[in-house]
């Protein structure tokens, strides 16, 4: 029997007329299709139908995840604090440990829904007062007090969403490596540097998409190498420069010749490597492996699924990097989760809806920060509770009629399904991680009602011109450790830490030479978020892929692309304007 009677109703009367469509995006304007498997999903998950497009909703969700900027800020009591939340955010926080001690009780700041008024300016006024931790942190993890949204970490600076991690800095969505520095969504690497979408590697400097490499540089989807030096789509080679296979000697010798030491030789090989090498470069289109009736980018042992960066997973439709999710729908991170909708970052739950950061709960929704909780509604920060709206317990005879009532208004208002607008965001989109992979002018953001931070008072600091930065590492004293530095390109100041600058001698590399952020951001253009039609061509087959229009070198589907590594088949011709 159903548990909300008025609104399940209500949301069938809605199903009766549903039927496949174009619909116009309520943010963009842009028409897109709802189609069958839209509806069906939304039968299944009992919510409505989405109404902007799948690019909107994505970029909506990863918004309200705190990004790669951190901010000191000081408490009413006095004590300073590094927190996610930048000085015009509403937000308040309290010390990640007092917030995840036991001591804490986020029921102290319940309060009275009204069914009957708008949800989100009730949920705007009640998410104003309940405190939430200053950086979302794993308590298990060991000195790494810089990092945020990460699981297992050991003495690691400033890494972002990674996990079972020792000596890193700068590692952005990076899982079981060791000693590496400034690396995105890498995997089991170990003392690299510089580097993106790298798996079973070492020593693998200012790369691109290498699996099970070794002492590689400036290369890009080479698989099974070592030994390589700007080298482009090789498999199990050894002593390769630009493409060309050498004896070790001659590798030797013209490998030596290169001090990546010297920021000087670094910014030449990386502005002529990328441009000359890189850019003509047939790519792989499409990496599909493992998977049956898919679509989209970077799916791994999958099955009926869409999207980007899918694994191990079953029925996710609209998801984006996720792993292990099954019967899930416009989901936005996440790892074994199930029958979830419009959420992001779900972690062990099942069958939860417009939720954030929700770790080991059951029916939960507009909800964020919980932990191992289930039925609860619009509740923020609990653990081990049930049957909660607005952090207020109630009954399970009183829980339900209220949240049956509650649903049914919403869904007459055009409420329901929609996640938390623009303007209730605590995080200032470019202070959020969707402004590294869904980049945006503040111009454009405020049009949406996003908030924009302005870092204008950090530029107005005191700092040296990064022209005072040793190019030769060798030049480089511990006295840079007390120096700030300014970002020509955008006044930002930075400085470096110890990690960094003694993972930097061990590697005999040099100093990079803007803000951390700065890199940041250049890594995850490498990896844009979006998805385009286009053809193969080589075979002509009609394929969805991250590799923008103005790519002129050949784009080839995941089959063709193998037959061309391997020799199979010749690299295409292809005439583009």
């Amino acid at each position: 029997m159903s548990k909300t009677p008025k609104f399940d109703a209500a949301l069938d009367k809605i199903f009766a007329e549903l039927k496949p469509h174009t619909s116009v995006c309520t943010e963009t304007g842009e028409r897109f299709e709802i189609t069958e498997r839209d509806i069906e999903m939304c039968r299944l998950l009992r919510v409505p139908p989405p109404k902007t497009t799948w690019l909107a909703r994505m970029r909506q969700l990863r918004s309200f995840m705190g990004g790669f900027d951190l901010y000191r800020r000081q408490l009413p009591d006095g004590r300073s604090v590094v927190t996610l939340y930048d000085p015009d955010s509403y937000a308040k926080f309290l010390p990640a440990d007092d917030w995840y001690a036991d001591s804490f009780d986020p029921l102290a700041f319940g309060q009275v829904i009204d069914p009957n008024a708008p949800f989100f300016d009730q949920w705007h006024r009640f998410s104003k007062i309940v405190p939430r931790p200053s950086l979302q942190q794993d308590a298990k993890s060991v000195n790494s007090d810089w990092c945020i949204y990460f699981l297992n970490l050991k003495d690691c600076y400033n890494c972002f969403a990674s996990w079972n991690g020792e000596n890193l800095t700068y590692t952005d969505q990076t899982g079981d490596s060791v000693h590496d520095s400034d690396l995105s969504l890498c995997q089991h690497c170990e003392w690299s540097y510089d580097s993106v979408l790298c798996k079973n590697s070492s020593r693998t400097f200012f790369s691109e998409r290498c699996e099970n490499c070794v002492d590689v540089s400036f290369c890009l989807s080479c698989r099974n190498c070592s030994d390589c030096f700007g080298c482009t789509n090789l498999r199990n080679k050894r002593f390769c420069f630009l493409n060309e296979q050498l004896t070790r000697e001659e590798y030797k010798a013209r490998f030596a010749s290169i001090d990546l030491s010297d920021g000087h030789v670094v910014e030449e090989w990386r502005d002529r490597i990328r441009d000359e090498v890189w850019g003509k470069a047939y790519r792989n289109g499409q990496s599909i492996h493992k998977s049956e009736n898919v679509s989209g980018d970077d799916i791994e042992n999958s099955r009926d699924v869409s999207g980007i960066t899918i694994y191990d997973s079953e029925r996710a439709y609209g998801c984006m990097l996720t792993f292990g999710a099954k019967d899930c729908y416009l989901s936005m991170g996440g790892l074994e989760f199930e029958r979830c909708y419009n959420d992001l970052i779900s972690y062990k739950s099942y069958d939860n809806r417009m939720t954030s950061f929700c770790w080991s709960c059951i029916d939960v929704e507009y909800s964020e920060l919980l932990t191992s909780c289930e039925h609860c509604f619009g509740c923020v920060g609990l653990k081990h509770k049930k049957f909660c709206v607005f952090n207020k317990q109630y009954t399970e005879e009183e829980y339900w009629p209220l949240v049956d009532a509650l649903k049914t208004a919403m869904l007459e208002r055009g409420e329901y399904g929609e996640f938390f607008p623009h303007e209730l965001n605590p995080i200032a989109y470019n202070s959020s991680h969707a402004m590294a992979i869904f980049p945006m002018t503040e111009a454009e953001a405020k049009r949406l009602g996003m908030r924009w931070y302005s870092f204008a008072e950090e530029k107005r600091g005191d700092a040296s011109s990064t022209d005072d930065i040793p190019y030769r590492l060798t030049d480089t004293t511990d006295e840079i450790l007390n120096q700030k530095f300014r970002d020509p390109s955008n006044g930002r100041i930075f400085r470096f830490v110890k990690p960094e600058l003694d993972f930097h001698r061990e590697m005999n590399l040099a100093l990079p030479r803007v803000h951390p952020s700065t890199r940041r951001y250049a890594r995850a253009a490498a990896i844009t978020m979006h998805l385009y039609k286009r053809a193969c061509d080589s075979c002509g087959k009609k394929i969805e892929t991250r590799i923008p229009p103005e790519h002129t070198a050949p784009v080839l589907c995941g089959t063709c692309y193998e037959q061309v590594v391997l020799g199979e088949k010749p690299v295409p011709t292809v005439t583009r304007g």
